[in-house]
C-alpha cells in the first residue's frame, strides 16, 4: 500500500476534496491525514514552536513507518483558523512549504489552494 501525507485543516469541508485529489496525484491508496485550525498559518507564522514539532512529529511517522511518498499543505477559502483572504494564504503556503523542505529534504511538498467551490488549485513552487 501507497502513501502520502497532508497537512490539512480541520474544517471538514476540505477533507474528503483533498483526499481524492491527493489519491490521484500522487498515485496512492491512502492518505495520512494532520489537522490544525489554519495549518497554513501555523507552519508560516513559527510563532507555536509546539505546534509546529507535534506536526513534524506527525510528518516523520508517516514518512517513516508508511514511506510516505509525498506531502500536501493546504489553505482555504472561509477558514476560520486563517481567516486571510487567498493571495496571503498562498503565501503562508509558500512560507510552510519552504520550513517544511528544511526538515524534510528528500520528499516532493506541494500547496493546495481549495476556493469557495470546494475546487483544488496546486500552486507551483
Amino acid at each position: 500500500m501507497k502513501f502520502c501525507t497532508v497537512i490539512n485543516c480541520m474544517d471538514g469541508r476540505t477533507q474528503l476534496p483533498v483526499i481524492n485529489y491527493l489519491q490521484k496525484r500522487f498515485k496512492v491508496e491512502n492518505v495520512d491525514t494532520i489537522t490544525e485550525a489554519g495549518p497554513n498559518l501555523i507552519l508560516s507564522e513559527q510563532k507555536n514552536q509546539n505546534g509546529i514539532e507535534l506536526i513534524f512529529e506527525k510528518l516523520e511517522i508517516s514518512i517513516s513507518k508508511h514511506q510516505s511518498v509525498g506531502i500536501a499543505i493546504v489553505g482555504h477559502h472561509d477558514c476560520a483558523g486563517n481567516p486571510a483572504p487567498k493571495k496571503e494564504q498562498v503565501g503562508h503556503l509558500h512560507k510552510s512549504i519552504q520550513l517544511i523542505q528544511k526538515e524534510f529534504k528528500n520528499i516532493e511538498i506541494i500547496g493546495l489552494w481549495l476556493d469557495e467551490h470546494w475546487n483544488i488549485l496546486e500552486l507551483k513552487i
